[in-house]
């Protein structure tokens, strides 16, 4: 993975800042009633959270369970899937996502040059075409594979010469 500069693990931090902030203040909303000093409290505690893990690993001290963030409201019931994460793990920051986008772009360029110098196919030769259109009888069923196709190949070669 790329090394990524200065200015853009900043601007990852305050990116994830921004979340912390606004999912502290979705808790302190909801914690509170809408009162609006939990709210700004809420949002201070997220946007705190957010600077201080937003570029590091976060290693689980415990087993945990995770589920997608969308499917919260069903932690009563059971969500889509579920991962289990065992203590000693990790979750490593990616990076933005534009250079990882940029990094499978180009990928894909060389892929496509690598697909583009791929020969193409061989023409089959007449034999070998008169050969899959050749209608032969069925195989009998006190007859083997073998002396089938001996039969078929025999037949195949006598009409081909009388061609």
């Amino acid at each position: 993975m790329a090394k990524r500069s200065n200015k853009k693990r900043v601007a990852d931090k305050a990116i994830s800042a921004a979340v912390g902030a606004e999912s502290g203040a979705f808790v302190g909303a909801i914690a509170s009633g809408g009162n609006p000093v939990a709210i700004g409290v809420g949002a201070l505690a997220g946007a705190a959270a957010g600077v201080y893990y937003g570029d590091q690993p976060i290693v689980f001290q415990e087993p945990m369970i995770c589920i997608p963030a969308r499917e919260q409201y069903r932690l009563a019931s059971d969500p889509s899937y579920i991962i289990y994460a065992h203590s000693g793990e990790s979750i490593q920051p990616t990076g933005i996502i534009d250079d990882n986008n940029r990094v499978g772009m180009a990928e894909a360029t060389v892929l496509s040059s690598v697909l583009s110098e791929i020969k193409p196919k061989k023409k089959s030769n007449p034999y070998t075409r008169f050969n899959k259109r050749f209608k032969f009888r069925a195989k009998r069923k006190n007859e083997t594979g073998m002396n089938y196709m001996k039969a078929r190949n025999k037949a195949v070669s006598a009409a081909w010469r009388k061609q």
